[in-house]
């Protein structure tokens, strides 16, 4: 296992396990890449205040999330196709998000059922569902979140249409599976990623289905493009009336659709331009969270995610109105390499990191961070 010090570290050695079209693929955005960029170059142009002569002798990383204290201020987004990276990629992140003290969100296109990733880190994940036509798939969804003993769902807001990636197109690397010979001799080279892929379990989907048996990426890509999207918000306040626990709404980029969210039942509204991987002519999560914090009001928690690289972002987006962070592609370089502890060592680094700045700010208290931290 190599111990990185940082996340570039990580990403540098997941660069050297993974073939490029596979890297590609978790690294790409959509179209141009401008929001993707944007939401790491945003959040290193905003400055934190540094303060002098302040006790912050014991420093307190922990938030509180419906009434769950969290021992570090960040979590882990929900991803799809984890098992590209690693075959056990799900239940490893959970494992990581559970051993840090905080929570991991099971994708709906998870490649390992809810079940299994529930009872592998009980209490630490919640699940995360989009709209589909057939309403008998999403009462499907809700039950086995029920069964699986899930206490939070978050709804998928923003994929009811799907963009594309360049990225992806050009290595051929696509639901059908058509990798240029470039890619495939590029895999070949990888021997270590290789061999997961090639003795580990075929890559389906572990909730999804067809005659009982999980899907594969061919029938993903004609099941994926019947999202609904005639989705409204009457269907977040259908799902409020059949589900017991509580909703986060994800993928709200506006004061109004706060509002919205709010108003049809969320418990929590998630500020997210879902990585960079789908509207690529949209601003960075950091450059919308204030507006969106200052509409919510602390009336349910606000949670983020975006360009999350270095403990400082962490603070940075608290004091912008977060109540937790997530991150995604940071914990997958970890994972790539040693699984659960490599994810896990990401997670300590970023709380590490976020420790160390927020002290600078000469604050002690995460959860007391505000505006008054940021530089003038």
């Amino acid at each position: 296992m190599n111990i990185p010090n940082s996340v570039n570290d990580a990403r540098e050695v997941a660069g050297k396990r993974l073939p490029r079209m596979v890297m590609d693929f978790l690294e790409g955005g959509a179209l141009d890449e401008i929001t993707l960029r944007a939401n790491v170059n945003d959040l290193t142009a905003i400055r934190l205040q540094q303060r002098v002569l302040r006790d912050v002798s014991t420093m307190d990383l922990s938030v509180s999330v419906f009434g769950t204290t969290l021992r570090t201020p960040v979590g882990i987004a929900p991803m799809g196709l984890l098992s590209l990276f690693r075959p056990d990629a799900d239940v490893a992140l959970a494992r990581a998000a559970h051993a840090a003290g905080t929570v991991f969100v099971h994708s709906a296109w998870s490649g390992t059922p809810l079940r299994d990733v529930a009872a592998a880190a009980p209490g630490s994940v919640w699940s995360q569902m989009t709209f589909w036509p057939d309403a008998r798939l999403v009462e499907q969804h809700l039950q086995r979140a029920h069964d699986a003993g899930i206490e939070v769902l978050v709804i998928a807001a923003d994929v009811s249409v799907s963009s594309k990636r360049d990225r992806d197109l050009r290595n051929g690397f696509t639901m059908e599976a058509r990798p240029t010979p470039r890619s495939v001799l590029n895999a070949a080279r990888k021997p270590r990623w290789l061999w997961h892929f090639l003795t580990g379990p075929r890559v389906t989907f572990g909730d999804q289905s067809v005659d009982g048996k999980p899907m594969s990426l061919k029938q993903m890509q004609e099941f994926m493009e019947q999202e609904n999207a005639s989705a409204t918000w009457a269907d977040v306040e259908r799902i409020r009336a059949q589900w017991p626990g509580r909703i986060v709404v994800k993928g709200i980029m506006s004061p109004d659709d706060a509002r919205a969210a709010i108003d049809s039942g969320a418990d929590a509204v998630y500020v997210s331009n879902h990585g960079g991987r789908q509207f690529d002519s949209q601003p960075s999560t950091v450059s919308a969270l204030p507006a969106i914090a200052d509409t919510v009001a602390g009336q349910v928690p606000v949670l983020a995610d975006g360009g999350i690289r270095r403990g400082s972002d962490i603070v940075t987006m608290m004091a912008m109105g977060a109540d937790l962070c997530l991150v995604g592609r940071p914990v997958v370089y970890g994972m790539v390499d040693s699984g659960t502890p490599g994810a896990e060592r990401v997670l300590d680094i970023l709380t590490e990191e976020a420790a160390v700045a927020l002290a600078f700010t000469g604050t002690s208290c995460l959860r007391e961070v505000d505006r008054s931290v940021l530089s003038r």
